[in-house]
């Protein structure tokens, strides 16, 4: 249980006012501080052209633009869906929630690609985006992008690929873009300092991402943990702990880093390791990027080459088969999955309807045969056999000798292919061992949060105000989506001294459940949905697993008392070092640390608060 000095110290932080005068907030376009032309100009020739000056990237499909071009924006529509496109833009982000959605991709009938029938009409503005971006590929490019904001008082916001949308985006910000410093080097033997030990590592560029990282390792024959997409920016995962396919074998992101460089707040340029600024080095792993400092690169701990086999569960409901008897057999694979896990075994899942179905993957790590990989399985077969007479099991295996073969094979180093269209909510939950020991409240807390046998309805109104009766109201299908859940069995046990929230160490299984929707929702619906993901199903987890966490990669946005979700005890020891590094908040992103000191207003201006 949390301590009281640790719940008065958090109210203290994050129970301040917003400033009222103008001098206490950053400087925006529309303020008389803001940079002249003269000056921006001067800040390109000092970053010898590396200064790129805003340009939405729909605004081609725009008439009212001076780039308009048909050709163009049909382009744009066409590839806008997959994470590259916006992971290759200095500009972008995938989510058009925390863009501002100011200048969607049109089709030719004036319709937004997120939905809006008059998005034609509303026209092209940045939003949220930054105004100028560095494309930095040194840390001279850095330094002289720190210096500039702080001098003219301007928000920061670094960038890489832009698959964290709320951290990657920010109204009126001198961005820092990250993704062309691609460094990467492997050693055999690599000793950060005098008390380390040597090993296999690589150093990573900040732009270097899983798919790169994945391919540069295996030229050698060795593998370093990553995410589950290809395009996920290696570094800014790992800051904020980082969990993939191999981080239960190998340990998590932030586990693995054994150094790194970085510019600090005033400029300078440090390496941090365990004998270097060891606090600095401490937080970085765990604490969240984009906080203390602007990270260059980090180097990894490599491994040997596993072979892997995985064994695919597929589960549907029979037709008899009623929604509570369905989850109770859910609940029950999860308690399994925590013997599993002890047994050295990872997993990931995903449970979506209608129609309801359960998918599994189970890795098992250095085995020499799928047979092998399935009889290690057969704690949770046997489970799946005894409730033969509710559900249908179908059961497959796969073996490769090379755990990156493996992965080229299944297609999990691929794109994303849906992105950028729909807005969204979602809540997650650390899961812990003790909190699947319960599998009745486990079992409630699946259906209350989970997908609907049937597909739920919600309300559309065709009126300005929400609707005051029933007879108001028209039931429309499918205008937000059945919850889908996700499931990671995907923690590393064993204990590292750095700034991961010790709740991570106790999990079995990251549990997420999300729901979308477009532009046709009326916002009144849009923000009932959110409040409901946050406080109805987000509290149903929370409920769950109380004196656990979230992770702050993938948790609700609106996460209550956020600072123990994601840091747990940590969260003063960080707040400290935050003071330390950067006591006037020139790096600045939501629920990051220290980010209580300052407060976003309506207009997207950050103020600092009382």
């Amino acid at each position: 249980m949390r301590s009281l000095l640790f719940a008065l110290s958090v109210y203290i932080l994050s129970s301040g006012l917003v400033a009222a005068y103008a001098s206490d907030c950053k400087c925006g376009p529309s303020d008389p501080c803001w940079p002249t032309s003269a000056e921006w100009a001067s800040l390109n020739d000092t970053l010898t052209g590396h200064l790129l000056k805003a340009v939405p990237p729909a605004s081609a499909c725009y008439k009212t633009e001076d780039n308009y071009n048909v050709a163009e924006c049909k382009r744009i529509v066409e590839e806008w869906t997959t994470s590259v496109f916006h992971s290759s833009d200095p500009f972008s982000v995938l989510s058009p929630s925390w863009s501002g959605d100011a200048c969607p991709p049109l089709y030719p009938n004036g319709t937004g690609i997120t939905g809006d029938p008059h998005a034609a009409a509303k026209g092209c503005s940045l939003g949220n985006l930054s105004p100028y971006v560095v494309n930095a590929t040194s840390a001279t490019h850095v330094q002289a992008a720190l210096r500039f904001a702080k001098e003219k008082n301007l928000r920061i916001n670094v960038k890489n690929t832009g698959h964290n949308p709320e951290k990657s985006s920010a109204y009126g910000s001198l961005g820092i873009w990250t993704h062309n410093m691609k460094k990467f080097e492997f050693h055999k033997s690599f000793k950060a300092c005098e008390i380390s030990k040597p090993q296999m590592a690589g150093t990573v560029g900040a732009g270097i991402q899983d798919g790169e990282l994945f391919r540069e390792m295996a030229k050698h024959n060795a593998i370093a943990v990553g995410g589950t997409n290809s395009d996920v920016g290696v570094v800014g995962w790992a800051l904020s702990g980082g969990h993939g396919f191999a981080t239960g074998q190998y340990g998590m992101g932030s586990d693995s880093i054994i150094e790194a460089e970085l510019v600090t707040p005033d400029g300078e340029v440090l390496t941090v390791n365990e004998c270097q600024q060891p606090d600095l080095f401490w937080a970085i792993r765990g604490g969240g990027g984009s906080t203390f400092g602007v990270v260059l690169s980090v180097t990894v701990k490599a491994h040997p080459m596993p072979s892997v086999g995985i064994v695919n569960f597929d589960v549907s409901p029979r037709n008899h088969t009623s929604p509570k008897q369905w989850w109770n057999i859910i609940a029950s694979v999860h308690k399994e999955m925590a013997d599993l896990q002890d047994a050295g075994y990872a997993g990931y899942y995903t449970i979506g309807g209608s129609p309801m179905h359960f998918h599994n993957s189970i890795f098992v790590y250095n085995v020499s045969s799928a047979q092998e990989a399935k009889e290690l399985t057969q704690p949770l077969v046997k489970a799946l056999d005894r409730a033969n007479s509710t559900v249908e099991t179908q059961i497959s295996e796969i073996w490769k000798e090379s755990w990156y073969e493996m992965i080229e094979e299944l297609g999990h180093l691929t794109d994303s292919n849906n992105v950028g269209t729909m807005r969204g909510a979602s809540t997650s939950r650390l899961v812990t061992r003790r909190a699947i020991q319960d599998t009745a409240l486990l079992a409630q807390t699946l259906e209350e949060i989970g997908p609907q046998f049937t597909e739920p309805k919600v309300f559309r109104c065709f009126h300005p105000e929400p609707p005051t009766t029933n007879a108001d109201r028209t039931p429309l299908e499918n205008n937000v989506s059945n919850p889908s859940m996700s499931g990671t069995m995907t923690v590393s046990k064993v204990p590292v001294d750095n700034a991961l929230n010790p709740a991570w160490r106790e999990t079995v299984v990251h549990l997420i459940t999300k729901q979308q929707w477009d532009d046709t929702l009326p916002e009144y619906v849009a923000n009932e949905t959110i409040h409901e993901m946050t406080y109805g199903k987000g509290y149903a987890l929370r409920r769950l697993a109380p004196d656990s966490g979230a992770y702050i990669n993938e948790a609700n946005s609106y996460e209550p008392d956020w600072q123990w979700s994601f840091w747990g005890p940590n969260y003063p020891r960080l707040h400290a070092i935050k003071q330390k590094y950067d006591p006037n908040n020139l790096l600045w992103c939501r629920k990051c640390v220290g980010s209580e000191g300052f407060a976003q207003q309506r207009n997207g201006t950050l103020c600092k608060t009382l």
